[in-house]
């Protein structure tokens, strides 16, 4: 990952602290223990605007529940809890990335890279899940997604993009996400679970709904510990968004210095997407693919899709 990411990966790692032990208080801490790197782009749909790439490593170790920040995400009572340290860079283009001009009425370049502070907890026995994270990082130049794109696109002798100078401005980027999911269906073979998300900060302000479909032979959703055994299922979530504020669309908020921006009434405020994919898992690796489509962002946008891969190294 570029400079910035890596700067605020010590930065956390560092912070931790040897005397947070409140947060084990009426719960148990999950024996997971992984390194999972997950990578998306809209190449695998055969596109190549809007949300183009994606990038996010994640480690889960139980070390990290003396993380400080640890303690301002909430989780569920007699649970088993899981600590991930998230380290993500996203980039954002118009339709068209070889215009030199400023794109009016379409997508603004953007991009962002942060750290996310994730706790997951996990009530098996009334099948609930609780997922509360804070993300912290910057929008805007200095997360390099410009040049990271650029590089990209030399490797693979495509076209160079040309806009990134009028990309979204630099500014702290602070959101925080919290996310309860319901069993509503489980069996052998397949389950289904309710979901409901909230986000909020200067860069997304939104509230999700939506579910998730299971099929095959796998663990139950609502464990808190990975098993070794053998496991190989298809998925499909769907979910519909309302849109408060989309910071890589409209700017940070509170203190945006951008170029060019999308109006609030240029957007639509209900976004429907759906992702569909399989997952393998055995012994020490599991991996998974999948692909979503979204419908307009922008009133003027088209519908869009990328590809998601994701390989983990599991230490349990």
């Amino acid at each position: 990952m570029k400079r910035q990411i890596l700067f605020l990966f010590i930065i956390s790692f560092f912070s931790i602290r040897a005397d947070a032990k409140s947060d084990t208080t009426e719960s148990r801490i999950s024996t997971n223990s992984s390194i999972k790197i997950n990578y998306e782009n809209d190449y695998f749909t055969g596109t190549d605007f809007y949300y183009t790439q994606g990038i996010k490593i994640e480690f889960v170790f139980p070390c990290w529940r003396y993380d400080p920040l640890m303690a301002l995400l909430p989780k569920l009572s007699n649970s088993i809890v899981e600590y991930k340290i998230n380290m993500d860079q996203d980039g954002f283009t118009p339709t068209s990335i070889t215009v030199s001009s400023i794109q009016r009425g379409d997508r603004p370049y953007a991009g962002y890279v942060y750290i996310g502070h994730v706790k997951i907890s996990t009530e098996e026995i009334k099948k609930q899940k609780l997922t509360s994270e804070m993300d912290i990082g910057v929008i805007g130049p200095s997360a390099e997604c410009g040049e990271e794109q650029a590089m990209i696109h030399r490797w693979i002798n495509d076209r160079q993009p040309d806009g990134w100078k009028y990309q979204i401005g630099n500014q702290a980027m602070m959101d925080y996400r919290i996310r309860y999911e319901k069993g509503l269906l489980n069996d052998t073979c397949i389950d289904f679970s309710g979901m409901g998300e909230l986000n909020g900060g200067n860069v997304y302000d939104n509230i999700k709904l939506g579910g998730k479909l299971r099929l095959g032979k796998m663990q139950s959703y609502f464990s808190g510990n990975r098993t070794r055994k053998f496991q190989l299922y298809t998925f499909i979530n769907g979910w519909m968004e309302g849109v408060a504020y989309n910071g890589t669309m409209q700017g940070a908020l509170f203190s945006d210095n951008s170029i060019y921006t999308l109006p609030s009434n240029a957007i639509n405020h209900i976004v429907l997407g759906y992702t569909c994919g399989i997952c393998f898992s055995y012994q020490s690796i599991s991996i998974d693919y999948s692909f979503t489509h979204i419908s307009h962002e922008i009133k003027t946008g088209l519908y869009h899709g990328w590809g998601h891969i994701g390989i983990a190294a599991h230490f349990k």
